[in-house]
């Protein structure tokens, strides 16, 4: 994931508490005459000292850190029950009973990600597809870019990491299709998201948003009514600076979920949803996934197996909308796959369920 940005940033970023100390009322007796401090507390010290050791360009906080293992809880609690099945053969029968608790309350929540559930009757709005295709730096093959999107016709697509320059390049490979970029030319591709708008989503307009450190663009209008589509790209949460803005950004995208029309969200939202902060930013909004089974199946990176990543990609849809369609498409020449939705939108004066 790129997170594109320069130290213009750097002022609007606080820096991190300074390290304390436990107070005494955090110790947990565990043997007479001693005091041992709980296991979150000897976490914290561990990501703090990863802080002091790590090399300066893989440096993080705990914050950023523990960021980063939330997105790999589910591989983290299978790993923790093929631990303790190991354990049990090694007749460790104690810890692998820990072990595999530790394990199956981990990978617990990704079940219902993995279990289709019946879809409801259809509501009563526009049917809508979306594809959205991280394009690395701009560096994504368009040609096999445009042939997918000539298979797929999407009405809506969103393409985080393009600019003008990918924008030229891509354009004029799909007939019919009016595109739009959220920086200027000259600004690098790393900065930017391109949305492109199929005959089929008639007459949107698309306007620059504010308020996220990489430019987005809000569309509005045509196949989509009053209902806006944010076509988005937040930071990616790699450091202390970064987790922090991405937090706001998240903060943001909550308030638009919580107005009314509810709207659509897409892109590269960099979060899981086992992220606290990503669940709290859908508001009024799901998942496109939820509900068909295939809510673990990986967008990032692209050089792993599909259940081995991580789904950073995501479509957020009013609840009430019918996910008819959900798949997950190779971009040849990016790091991310990209995710094609189609989904039965809820009539925009219909209240949420």
């Amino acid at each position: 994931m790129s997170t594109g940005g320069g130290d213009d940033d750097r002022a609007r970023i606080r820096r991190p508490p300074e390290v304390g100390t436990v107070p005494a009322d955090q110790l947990e007796p565990s043997a007479p005459g001693i005091r041992c401090p709980p296991v979150s507390v000897i976490v914290d010290r561990a990501l703090r000292t990863a802080v002091t050791v790590l090399p300066r360009r893989w440096r993080t906080d705990r914050h950023s850190a523990l960021v980063g293992l939330t997105a790999l809880r589910p591989h983290l609690g299978v790993a923790g029950l093929g631990v303790a099945g190991l354990l049990r053969l090694a007749g460790l029968r104690r810890t692998s009973t820990a072990v595999g608790l530790a394990g199956a309350a981990a990978a617990a929540p990704a079940l219902r990600r993995v279990l289709p559930r019946p879809a409801g009757p259809l509501p009563d709005g526009p049917e809508l597809t979306v594809l959205v295709a991280n394009v690395l730096l701009g560096r994504a093959d368009p040609g096999a870019l445009a042939a997918t999107v000539t298979r797929e016709r999407p009405d809506v697509v969103v393409l985080p990491e393009a600019g003008v320059a990918y924008l030229d390049r891509l354009l004029p490979l799909l007939a019919g299709y009016r595109g739009w970029s959220s920086v200027p030319s000259g600004v690098p591709d790393q900065r930017g998201t391109v949305v492109l708008a199929a005959p089929r989503a008639g007459d949107v307009d698309v306007r620059p948003g504010e308020g996220m450190r990489l430019p987005h663009l809000e569309v509005t209008g045509g196949l989509l009514g009053a209902r806006t589509l944010y076509a988005v790209h937040t930071s990616a949460p790699t450091n202390p600076r970064w987790t922090e803005l991405w937090a706001g950004e998240l903060a943001l995208i909550g308030e638009w979920t919580s107005a009314r029309p509810t709207p659509v969200v897409a892109g590269d939202l960099n979060a899981v949803v086992d992220h606290r902060r990503l669940r709290d930013a859908a508001g009024g909004c799901v998942d496109a996934t939820d509900g068909t089974g295939r809510g673990l199946v990986a967008t990032f990176p692209s050089s792993l197996p599909r259940w081995a990543g991580i789904r950073i990609d995501h479509v957020l849809v009013p609840r009430g909308s019918v996910t008819r369609r959900h798949v997950v498409l190779d971009t040849p020449g990016s790091d991310h796959r990209a995710v094609l939705v189609t989904v039965r939108l809820p009539d925009a004066q219909e209240p949420l369920r």
